[in-house]
């Protein structure tokens, strides 16, 4: 149990020690997802409680509705709340009106938090919240020159690599998209951390937009396999679907330097999962194979299905075993 939770605990049973039902039953009930029958346990409590600023926030942790649970957070502040949540309410506050696009109320509250919390717990956070409220509102140079001292001041491998990607996204909307990929490149690299998987995402994406299928492919199988369960993989693949074919250009230059065309269908970190991957179409009757290549000096184990002596027999081969994987796989010249 996180120290976040046993604050919750403790204060729930000071505030409902005389309820019918137990502080730490009402806040199981919020963890498990039971919101309704957490919001009648809260209901069934005294209307004198309903003047406590400490049971509005709880009440608005049940509400389900965002802005409903907006305003239960702002009558708590009304109310009298306890400090250890009255910050945590102008956290949340905050990411409400940076998501809902008011960019005005969410720069008021960054600031009553600074003033209010300048060494808080969620500093680290209002700090990119700020660099972010910069980026919506096109102050490119000043977001850019926040999230540097940001990089400065939070060191930790977390905070840097958050930092790193906050500045990689405002570089590619500033027009310096080369620097950005650089930043995302080496980013992609690490072998840990909570930034590798933006980072995978963002160069998957970039690459799509530029009609890049094989630099896409290379990142989202990459992302995937390290992060099978991250957001947004099944919006890259329908972007990735929508890729323009090869043009005419494109395959006669294969047709001239190719000896035969493949599908390649993964690029993997590791040997297993790409001998893993191998198995699965060893079903087809076409020949799988499993080579390496080396990109910035790390190896990377690739997939290939078939010897396929024009593009066009492969390219349906590649129809046939993406619509039953329902994934995207490219035809390559070998």
């Amino acid at each position: 149990m996180n120290w976040q939770t046993r604050i919750i605990i403790i204060a729930l049973q000071t505030t409902f020690l005389a309820g019918a039902v137990s502080a730490k039953d009402i806040y199981a009930m919020i963890k498990s997802g039971e919101i309704e029958a957490a919001r009648d346990s809260l209901a069934r409590l005294s209307t004198a409680r309903q003047r406590d600023g400490n049971y509005l926030f709880y009440l608005a942790l049940t509400e389900s509705g965002a802005g409903k649970g907006v305003e239960l957070m702002k009558a708590a502040l009304n109310a009298g709340v306890a400090a250890i949540y009255r910050e945590e309410i102008n956290l949340r506050l905050a990411q409400y009106y940076l998501l809902s696009r008011k960019y005005d109320n969410a720069g008021e509250i960054l600031g009553e938090y600074g003033a209010s919390f300048e060494n808080g717990k969620f500093t680290p956070d209002v700090f990119r919240y700020s660099v972010y409220l910069d980026e919506k509102n096109r102050r490119y140079e000043g977001a850019i020159r926040q999230v540097d001292r940001f990089l400065l001041q939070y060191s930790s491998e977390d905070y840097s690599q958050w930092g790193l990607v906050d500045k990689a996204r405002i570089m590619m909307e500033f027009d310096k998209k080369i620097a950005a990929r650089d930043l995302l490149s080496k980013l992609s690299r690490e072998k840990s951390g909570p930034g590798v998987a933006a980072a995978l995402y963002m160069l998957t994406l970039d690459a799509a937009e530029r009609q890049r299928p094989d630099d896409a492919v290379f990142y989202y199988n990459l992302l995937r396999e390290a992060y099978p369960s991250a957001v947004g993989l099944d919006a890259l693949l329908d972007r990735m679907a929508e890729l323009n074919s090869p043009s005419q250009r494109e395959k006669s230059a294969d047709q001239r330097t190719g000896t035969f065309y493949s599908v390649q269908v993964g690029v993997f970190a590791t040997a297993d999962n790409a001998r893993q991957l191998a198995k699965q179409f060893d079903k087809y009757g076409h020949k799988v194979e499993l080579t390496t290549k080396k990109i910035s000096e790390r190896t990377y184990h690739v997939v290939f299905i078939g010897r396929f002596d024009s593009y066009e027999s492969a390219a349906e081969f590649e129809r046939t075993i993406e619509a039953e994987h329902d994934d995207v796989y490219q035809v390559v010249a070998r």
